[in-house]
């Protein structure tokens, strides 16, 4: 593999995707419940837009931040509702309307989630100087902007 500018960021991406998978595989093992990354990042999500909305989101517009088939993230959501991660709670002000929103089960396994990346992150940051951490983040910021 060629140690162009390209290359080596496939090659990191590819590394902490699967450091990344790993840890949630950790979590998952530490809980006794299978969450696959999918998973994760749709109650990341909810939990996320829930910030905004706090009756909860519909199955659209979740479809909609996922960039994904509404087909699709229905079957995630059932598959977390089964799980007790999400639960569907029907709108006051529109009875047809159903709101998606993290339970307390949901919201303590994204909380351990959370906990073993960011535990993994300190240690992939742990041998960069102050200087090396400041200028590697303010890149990944630039990056992230433009993604």
């Amino acid at each position: 593999m060629a140690n162009s500018d390209p290359a080596i960021l496939r090659k990191t991406v590819s590394r902490l995707y699967d450091a990344f998978r790993e840890a949630a595989e950790t979590v998952g093992n530490i809980s006794s419940v299978d969450v696959s990354i999918r998973q994760h990042q749709t109650m990341s999500l909810v939990c996320r837009l829930t910030e905004e909305k706090p009756n909860g989101v519909t199955l659209k517009e979740l479809a909609e931040a996922m960039k994904l088939a509404p087909a699709t993230v229905s079957e995630l959501v059932e598959s977390l509702v089964k799980k007790n991660f999400l639960q569907r709670v029907q709108n006051p002000e529109d009875r047809r309307a159903v709101q998606i929103t993290l339970t307390d089960h949901g919201q303590m396994m994204l909380d351990q989630c959370i906990k073993c990346v960011d535990s993994l992150c300190d240690k992939l940051l742990s041998d960069l100087s102050a200087s090396e951490r400041t200028a590697m983040l303010a890149a990944l910021t630039k990056i992230t902007t433009r993604l």
